[in-house]
């Protein structure tokens, strides 16, 4: 901008200064040589009244950057923030991220003869010194000036009135005229004037050289008069039009000369009110008429258009890209959809949640007219950016997962463009893009048609990172979990996305069982089905693994059939009942969920095996033992025999055998520690017929007396033997395992008699029967357990 000093007649700006020497297309300004900015790295157009200048942001990078003008001498002047809104500067970014200047035509250092411009950029980086970049521009006028045209920038408001002398005005003065025109008859000559004006009537009037100082832009061209005010100052006011917040500043310039007194009425208003923004569209509302700027209400006549980034669009673009634009007698109103076309939809990000931000830059351009001299044109420059919208991205499955044909079918989304996926991670494992392609998972984008996509993904049932689950019957559940790792274009700001999905599958083959009695064992054969091979085994309450080589069970697998025998007085087994008829003894066998241990399948198999002579100590600190007749020569009678106590007798007998049941701490049974166990002791006694207890006398009968003793240890875990001793060898009773552990709890029979005895041990006739359950386990009877059970 032209500006002679204050002396001749014109406004002074706060950038003039000093000229320095310029170089051929290179500045040396102190020693700096700058360097013109490289092609491509900057774009400028020329819209309305404003120099626009673009600097790629690929250019800039991180670095941090700021700029300046050349006055017309020459000088350098770096734009801060407070000088931006005082000469006519706004500095931000556009839609896209790129660095974005404007500059009004009636900027300071403007050459308002040609509208030219000299501008340098200097980009920092950080390490090493600033980077210098000239640039020059030119922009024509385009349509003539209105009389008076006002700008309502981001950071700042504007306002010009053509200077020249119109011919005898027909309207009386106004009120701010009247009010400021005291001032001006009692100002000093030659000195350019700022009145403010204030709603309770009270002015303040300063040199423009102050007002300056305060912040405020007045300058002047050959046929304009200038002022530009930031928002907030103190001598601005907030009102209220049609409940809309309007920023107004009342402002009269004046020159006084000797023979003359000029005065400028530079009022000046903006909306400011906030934009309204909802789910689904944003709104911004302004007043139609401005009443500190129309004077004559009555005679308004105006023509509204909006625009975009400073131009105007038609009313075909208005439809096209969705947007409402309505006019009333009261207001002005522009709606537009989140997401139109014209404005920007974009990720964001906070706390790891992903969202959308839509911005737009809206112009809002009117010319209006009173009388014929009040022609305005006022342009208001509103950018609207959105708070954050919370985004949730859905897995979705349903219609693309493929059971039948095995394999999840799965989609993440819906993702703007600018969200890429970075990795995936499937059950735990991480794999990258192109990892998960070389594993089949066959990663893909699935484009929508309103310019969103998903992010797709095929998984086998079979893969090892699904989880397999059977729930019943046959029904299995496959579950995929995933977690995705994502990021923004162009930040790089990762994020994750967990998904969980599950498909239930009617495909299991359950395993089938078979149950027999072998010689001295309980046996089971399964036939394997398609899951239990990924199930444990249980015997009891115990894991298979556990009892099987320490108690010699019988185990083999062949892949299809599975085959186990349990010896029959090996831990693990229920014993059901000891009678005279026999020992009944159940296999429980199970298969577990590894996780929860839950039953997925079972089967019993019972069976009965005759007892002979037999001693059983049972966790409950009861002994069992069966006395037979047969074993002595010559026979005794076994229901004449009893206990240490004569009142303890069997409680079930016949002519052959007796079966004896009792607590260890009755019928007179005594125990002692001997190493780390503890044994109970009693005896059987034979009474022979017809011999007196306080007599005795000489008699056929075979004297007998059986110890029975049971051994419990005192820390290990505990299982059931029996041991039978004649005279002083021990024998080991078939039906104990051929290589068992010490064993935590023995009986032995004692025979205190030298008495021929017959060992031989029948192989029974073995009952069978089973039971096969699926998803449960059948009750226990009684049974093996832990130390703290007994044995």
């Amino acid at each position: 901008m032209t500006t002679p000093g204050p002396g001749r007649g014109e406004l002074g700006g706060p950038c003039d200064g000093g000229r320095d020497r310029v170089l051929g297309g290179r500045y040396n300004t102190g020693g700096a040589v700058t360097l013109l900015i490289p092609p491509g790295a900057a774009r400028t157009e020329c819209r309305g009244r404003y120099f626009w200048i673009w600097l790629d942001k690929a250019f800039v990078g991180q670095s941090r950057w700021h700029y300046g003008v050349y006055t017309e001498s020459g000088q350098y002047i770096e734009v801060t923030r407070q000088l931006a809104s005082q000469c006519g500067f706004m500095a931000g970014t556009d839609l896209r991220g790129n660095p974005q200047i404007r500059i009004s035509f009636l900027a300071c250092s403007v050459h308002n003869t040609d509208f030219s411009l000299q501008l340098r950029v200097e980009v920092t980086g950080a390490v090493g010194p600033s980077i210098p970049y000239d640039m020059t521009i030119r922009c024509p006028l385009g349509a003539p000036w209105s009389p008076r045209e006002i700008v309502c920038e981001e950071n700042y408001m504007e306002v010009s009135v053509r200077r020249a002398v119109p011919g005898i005005a027909r309207e009386v003065l106004n009120e701010d005229w009247i009010a400021a025109w005291p001032v001006a008859q009692g100002a000093l000559n030659q000195v350019w004037q700022v009145v403010f004006h204030f709603r309770n009537g009270s002015l303040l009037s300063m040199p423009a050289t102050q007002a300056h100082s305060l912040g405020y832009g007045v300058n002047t061209t050959a046929t304009r008069v200038l002022f530009r005010a930031p928002y907030g100052t103190a001598q601005s006011e907030i009102t209220s039009v049609e409940g809309l917040e309007v920023a107004v500043a009342r402002v009269t310039v004046f020159y006084k000369q000797a023979w003359m007194i000029l005065m400028v009425d530079t009022a000046v208003a903006c909306p400011v009110n906030s934009p309204v923004v909802n789910a689904t569209s944003l709104s911004w509302v302004t007043p139609r008429i401005l009443p500190s700027l129309v004077l004559w209400p009555e005679q308004y006549q105006d023509e509204v258009q909006m625009g975009l980034d400073g131009r105007v669009i038609d009313a075909g673009t208005v439809a096209r890209n969705g947007y409402t634009f309505l006019t009333d007698s009261r207001l002005i109103r522009i709606v537009v959809p989140i997401g139109a076309p014209g404005g920007l939809l974009q990720s964001a990000l906070v706390s790891n949640r992903y969202g959308t931000r839509y911005s737009i830059h809206l112009l809002l351009d009117r010319h209006w007219q009173g009388d014929e001299s009040d022609r305005t044109r006022h342009c208001s420059y509103r950018p609207i950016h959105t708070p954050f919208s919370p985004q949730t991205p859905q897995i979705i499955d349903g219609r693309y997962t493929v059971a039948a044909q095995g394999y999840f079918k799965v989609r993440l989304g819906h993702f703007l463009p600018d969200v890429e996926l970075v990795s995936v991670s499937v059950g735990g494992h991480p794999f990258s893009r192109l990892e998960a392609e070389d594993r089949g998972f066959e990663p893909h984008e699935v484009p929508n048609p309103n310019d969103t996509r998903a992010f797709g993904l095929r998984v086998p049932f079979a893969d090892p990172l699904v989880q397999q689950q059977y729930l019943h019957g046959p029904l299995r559940r496959y579950t995929l979990r995933l977690n995705y790792t994502l990021q923004l274009l162009p930040t790089g700001e990762a994020f994750t996305q967990a998904g969980l999905i599950t498909c239930d599958v009617p495909d299991v083959v359950p395993p089938s069982f078979q149950g027999s009695c072998e010689a001295g064992a309980l046996a089971l054969l399964m036939t394997h089905g398609t899951l239990d091979r990924f199930w444990v085994p249980y015997v009891g309450e115990r894991p298979l693994s556990q009892l099987a080589a320490p108690h010699s069970y019988r185990v083999s697998d062949d892949g299809h059939h599975f085959h186990l025998a349990v010896p029959l007085l090996a831990a693990g087994l229920v014993y059901e009942s000891i009678s005279l008829q026999g020992l009944t003894a159940r296999l429980d066998f199970s298969l577990r969920d590894k996780k929860t241990r839950s039953v997925l399948a079972s089967f019993a198999v019972v069976c009965t095996f005759p007892t002979g002579q037999l001693l059983v100590c049972l966790p409950n600190g009861t002994l069992v033992a069966m006395v037979l007749s047969r074993d002595t020569k010559p026979a005794i009678d076994p229901r004449r025999t009893h206990l240490k106590d004569p009142d303890c007798g069997p409680v079930a007998s016949d002519s052959s055998r007796a079966l004896f049941s009792f607590s260890l701490a009755s019928c007179g049974t005594t125990r002692r520690f001997e190493g780390g166990y503890l044994v109970y002791e009693n005896e059987v006694t034979f009474v022979p017929e017809g011999v007196p207890a306080t007599s005795p006398i000489i008699t056929r009968d075979s004297r007998y007396r059986l110890t029975l003793r049971c051994r419990y240890p005192l820390t290990e875990m505990l299982w059931v033997s029996a041991q039978q001793q004649l005279g002083e060898n021990v024998v080991s009773v078939p039906r104990r395992p051929s290589r068992p552990l010490p064993s935590p709890c023995s009986g032995t029979l004692h025979v205190r008699r030298p008495l021929t005895m017959s060992l031989a041990y029948q192989l029974p006739d073995c009952k069978e029967s089973g039971v096969t359950h699926i998803g449960g386990a059948p009750s226990i009877l009684w049974g093996m357990g832990p130390a703290a059970q007994g044995c």
